[in-house]
């Protein structure tokens, strides 16, 4: 059953390939064992799941013919994560790693190309790397420069059982590592751009059952329903196409790009560790202040912006000061936390109260006004914000100009702040 996976709640279960029948959304959302309720991250109930986490949930109760079948445990594997080692020992493994890597020619021509426009030091500085294709040696090339044997803990590393026996990797794919720092400059984390991502399919059921794969890429999706397959043929890519059997609707099927960015995790794995719990935050600063900035020392910042995406905010750190003014600069700063996602703005509170931050700028892509998931965590974030004494500004822009901040700095463009309070 790989559209559900376990969940570290007893009796919940992921919707990891299928869409939450409450929001339409697959990942993050569960449901629980007996096919009774279903906890959503994206819509609210009157019945909080988990309202002081960094990623709040709802209840959602299923009634009736809403009710779903209850899940068969025995179908869904299980897997043991270890616990997540502390920030320190992930960035001396994390620094290893990442000097020990090199970055392929075409990772180094996406970089420097125009839509990124990085240059040499920005690359080498941050610590750009291309994931690769023997990791297991790369492991006892870290093991060798730090000493460590045992890489339980860290995100993205595993033990993996071979012809002689059981040996450390590393999970991942083809792509380039961005890493993530954290406030202390370490790296605690990374997500990797993949190369080719796949097409992969997103299911919304009517009645539970429906089930849909991409069999053959880029196009060719088999359709099931209760394990029976209904038909396997070519999909128009962005298409939704109702499911029909025995003149019910079963649900719909849309073909879809595949992701991209995936974090390094090994959640899965032998002695694997996922990436969360929680998720990293990155800092960037501009690649001057990046060089100068010792590990372990806390970054102090009067202002922030508060956006998503690593590269995009590395990007927009250095180009910041081409648009603005020194005086100008002082006042709108340049310093960017990219969160995980617009949904885990929470995971930034404790940072901003170690950095000493007075004034926040809510700074997302251009398209959010018509996301309204989106547009409903600002909102509570910029709530939040107020609540906590902080001074807010909405960062806005034509979204002609560019879709990212990286996009719109890119392109010499100044946006606009709205002052939120």
């Amino acid at each position: 059953m790989k559209d559900m996976r376990r969940t570290k709640l007893d009796g919940w279960f992921e919707f990891y390939r299928i869409a939450c029948p409450i929001c339409g959304h697959a990942g993050g959302c569960m449901q629980h064992v007996d096919g009774e309720a279903i906890v959503c991250i994206r819509v609210k109930s009157e019945t909080p799941f988990s309202k002081n986490s960094s990623l709040p949930s709802y209840i959602h109760y299923l009634k009736g013919d809403k009710k779903r079948k209850k899940i068969n445990v025995d179908e869904i594997p299980i897997y043991q994560g270890e616990p997540k080692k502390n920030d320190s020992f992930l960035h001396e493994v994390y620094k290893a790693f990442i000097d020990c890597l090199d970055l392929e020619e075409s990772h180094y021509q996406h970089l420097i190309s125009p839509s990124r426009q990085l240059t040499d030091e920005q690359i080498r500085e941050r610590g750009y790397r291309s994931f690769p294709q023997q990791p297991w040696n790369i492991v006892k090339d870290i093991a060798d420069i730090t000493g460590i044997e045992d890489f339980s803990g860290v995100p993205g590393f595993f033990e993996a059982e071979g012809k002689y026996g059981q040996y450390w990797s590393i999970q991942g794919m083809e792509g380039i590592l961005i890493p993530f720092r954290n406030h202390k400059n370490e790296v605690v984390g990374f997500q990797y751009r993949i190369d080719n991502p796949p097409n992969d399919v997103k299911v919304q059921e009517r009645k539970q059952g429906i089930r849909a794969t991409v069999i053959k890429q880029p196009n060719m999706v088999q359709v099931s329903f209760d394990g029976e397959v209904l038909f396997e043929r070519e999909f128009e890519m962005g298409k939704t196409e109702t499911i029909m059997h025995n003149s019910d609707i079963l649900g719909w099927v849309t073909l879809k790009k595949g992701n991209r960015y995936f974090w390094l995790s090994s959640a899965n794995k032998n002695k694997g560790t996922g990436s969360g719990n929680p998720a990293p935050v990155h800092i960037s600063v501009p690649t001057a202040r990046l060089k100068d900035w010792e590990t372990g020392e806390t970054l102090k910042a009067r202002t922030v912006w508060l956006s998503e995406g690593p590269i995009k905010t590395d990007i927009a750190s250095d180009l910041i000061e081409k648009v603005f003014d020194p005086q100008e600069l002082f006042v709108v700063g340049d310093t960017f936390l990219a969160l995980p996602g617009a949904n885990s703005w929470r995971l930034a509170l404790p940072i901003l109260k170690e950095m000493e931050v007075d004034e926040v700028n809510l700074c997302f892509d251009a398209d959010v006004v018509s996301n309204p998931y989106v547009r409903q965590h600002l909102m509570e974030c910029a709530k939040e914000l107020k609540k906590e004494g902080y001074s807010a500004n909405m960062v806005i822009w034509n979204q002609s100009d560019g879709k990212g901040i990286d996009d719109l700095l890119l392109n010499n463009k100044v946006p606009h702040f709205k002052r939120l309070f």
